[in-house]
């Protein structure tokens, strides 16, 4: 990975539930979207199960081809919850108790607090703890690595804690809507890519206003580039008027 290219992450959901789908998916697009507005590109979503050498397995080469890999899910205090000792083994460091994480943890359950909820203090060695406004919750970075709870609503808490640590240079983008069914305008729209290859441009049908619609959409880190590929599609394709769903 080069320094000065676009930085990269992996997301890694971890969850029998997911594979089962007794659990709806709500983490990775809100992870994906969030991605692309701190300006690092997600190459690979990963979904794998509760299992502890499976998910790190999945840590060692994604980590190896990304400049982050961002796990949900596995950090709780069941039997079935072996997120933190898989990131452990990735690394191949040890789990030891981390005192701030056993301090929320004691403060947040009080008297409650059983032998199992205390052991979710024990994280890899050199974890530093990302601490949300929810109590009962915290997520932890090793190195490029960083877990997150799988609750959606503390996900979401603790990531905004994490984002100021993920911050790289901002993609730009633009969405146009474009007259006609993919096939029409599928070669001038190749074409269009051609000419601009430093800009990542999807087409998108989608049901909007009662008929089908294509959306293009446009992405690059260089604001000029992506203007200029914009100013082509306005002149080679007959642009539709933007959907009022949208």
């Amino acid at each position: 990975m080069s320094p000065s290219g676009p930085r990269s992450a992996a997301l890694v959901i971890v969850g029998d539930e997911i594979l089962s789908g007794e659990v709806q998916d709500l983490n990775t697009s809100f992870l994906a979207r969030r991605m692309w507005e701190l300006g690092i590109r997600v190459s690979r979503i990963v979904v794998v199960g509760d299992r502890l050498e499976e998910i790190a397995d999945e840590i060692r080469r994604h980590a190896r081809a990304n400049d982050f890999v961002i796990l949900t899910g596995g950090l709780g205090p069941t039997h079935d919850d072996v997120t933190r000792q898989a990131v452990a083994a990735a690394l191949e460091i040890p789990l030891e108790v981390q005192p701030e994480a056993e301090d929320l943890l004691a403060s947040d359950y009080g008297d409650s607090l059983t032998p199992a909820e205390r052991r979710m203090a024990e994280l890899p060695r050199g974890a530093r703890l990302l601490r949300g406004r929810q109590r009962l919750a915290f997520a932890f970075r090793v190195g490029s690595v960083l877990a997150f709870p799988g609750v959606p609503d503390l996900l979401r808490d603790v990531f905004e804690s994490a984002a100021d640590q993920l911050l790289s240079d901002p993609f730009y983008k633009e969405t146009l809507w474009v007259l006609g069914k993919e096939g029409d305008f599928s070669e001038t729209l190749a074409a269009i890519q051609d000419r601009h290859p430093g800009v990542g441009i999807g087409s998108y049908p989608v049901f909007l206003d009662g008929r089908y619609r294509c959306k293009v959409v446009l992405r690059a880190r260089d604001a000029d580039a992506l203007a200029a590929a914009a100013r082509d599609i306005h002149t080679d394709l007959e642009l539709d008027a933007p959907p009022s769903e949208a």
